[in-house]
This record gives C-alpha cells, sequence and structure tokens, in this order.
C-alpha cells in the first residue's frame, strides 16, 4: 500500500496539483525543478499518509489533506496568499470523505456522529484561535491562513477520542507550528533581505502534517 501510494502520489503530483498550481490563484509556470520536488513531494507525502492509515476510507481524507498543504504552502512562499479556490474545496471534499468513512469504519451511528463532533470541535478550536489572532494583529495573520485552519482543525480532530484531544491536537499542532513559523521567518529574512513579512502557511502546514501522522501519542 505504502508504495503503491508513493506511485499514485507522484501521478497526482504531476496531472493534479502541479495543473493546479498552474492556474490558481494567478497563471505560473514552475520550472523544472520546482516541479520535480512537487512530484516528489507529493509521492512522499502520500507515502507516509499510507504508512499512517491502512484503511483506505482514513487514508483518503488525509491524501486529500497533504495535497492541499501542499499546493497551498508552495503559492504561499510565491504569493503570500493561501487561496481560497484550494483551501474551500478541499475542506468540501474532506467534509464529506469524512463523514463517508466515519459511517463505514465506526461500529455504531452513534460513534460516527461522535467522531465528526470532535472534528467539527477541531475545525472551531483552530480557526477560532487564528482568527482572534487575525484581530488582534491583522499583520501578523493573514485571513488565509484562518481559512486553512478550517480544514486542518477539522482533519486533526477527527483524529481525536474527544473533545479535549481535539482542542490538544490543534494546539500541539499550533505551537510547533509557531516554532517552525519563527525559525523559517528568521531564515526567509536573512536569505531574502526583505521587509518583516513572510508566509506562515507552509511552517503550518508541516506542522498539520506532523501531528497527522504523530496524533496518537498526543491522544489524552
Amino acid at each position: 500500500m505504502v508504495v503503491l501510494c508513493a506511485v499514485l502520489g507522484a501521478v497526482a503530483g504531476a496531472v493534479v496539483v502541479i495543473p493546479a498550481l498552474r492556474e490558481i490563484p494567478e497563471h505560473w509556470e514552475p520550472p523544472p525543478p520546482a516541479g520535480a520536488a512537487i512530484v516528489i513531494v507529493n509521492a512522499v507525502l502520500w507515502a507516509l499518509a499510507a504508512n499512517k492509515f491502512a484503511r483506505g476510507w482514513v487514508l483518503l481524507p488525509y491524501l486529500v489533506l497533504f495535497s492541499v498543504l501542499l499546493a497551498v504552502s508552495v503559492v504561499d512562499l510565491r504569493l503570500f496568499r493561501i487561496p481560497d479556490r484550494f483551501v474551500f474545496p478541499a475542506l468540501a471534499i474532506t467534509i464529506v470523505l469524512v463523514v463517508i468513512a466515519s459511517f463505514v469504519v465506526l461500529p455504531s451511528a452513534g460513534d460516527a456522529f461522535r467522531a465528526l463532533r470532535f472534528a467539527l470541535a477541531g475545525l472551531l478550536a483552530y480557526s477560532g484561535i487564528l482568527f482572534a489572532a487575525n484581530l488582534i494583529h491583522p499583520a501578523g495573520m493573514g485571513m488565509g491562513d484562518v481559512k486553512l485552519a478550517l480544514l486542518m482543525g477539522f482533519s486533526l480532530g477527527w483524529l481525536a477520542d474527544s473533545y479535549a484531544s481535539a482542542i490538544y491536537l490543534v494546539l500541539i499542532a499550533l505551537i510547533i507550528g509557531c516554532l517552525l513559523g519563527i525559525v523559517f521567518g528568521l531564515v526567509w529574512r536573512a536569505v531574502q533581505r526583505a521587509g518583516k513579512h513572510f508566509p506562515f502557511g507552509p511552517a503550518l502546514a508541516v506542522s498539520c502534517i506532523y501531528v497527522v501522522l504523530t496524533f496518537d501519542r498526543y491522544l489524552i
């Protein structure tokens, strides 16, 4: 399954992710090294997801999540933007896949509804925290990050086994993301020699992927 998903991830990177990046949010032709890197990273992410989640219905939402996080990171690095045209379709697809998976995989409808409530708790917690940060310091936290938190929070919360765990997973992802953001921001400013702004989306994406792949050690 891991090898198969790695191959499919490379194909998806070439025929889905790169064509989407060519048109969203504006036309862009990736240089060959960037295109190769996108294909390779997407293949690795799909392989890591397959290694973590054995059941196909559980795996599918995280394949979507990982590819979208890769795509929005590329856009954010280029344009300091996280396009709604990536985030909201991905959120809709993820919600549909998670609902289906919850009723297929879990033993009862009650368990399925419980898991969906945890996912909703994660969505509200992550987006709520970042929205508050945006209100307090708009220059430091863009609304694109807040919208992306809807997708990340929902995906993290679904992995939880309680409301407390859902919020805890979100907090762990946010703390790691902030730490990565500080390091990335320092490197970005040193290399780019630009102003005080830097893309925060990639740090949030990496931290979300990490917590998804290691979530069981954080369940409380």
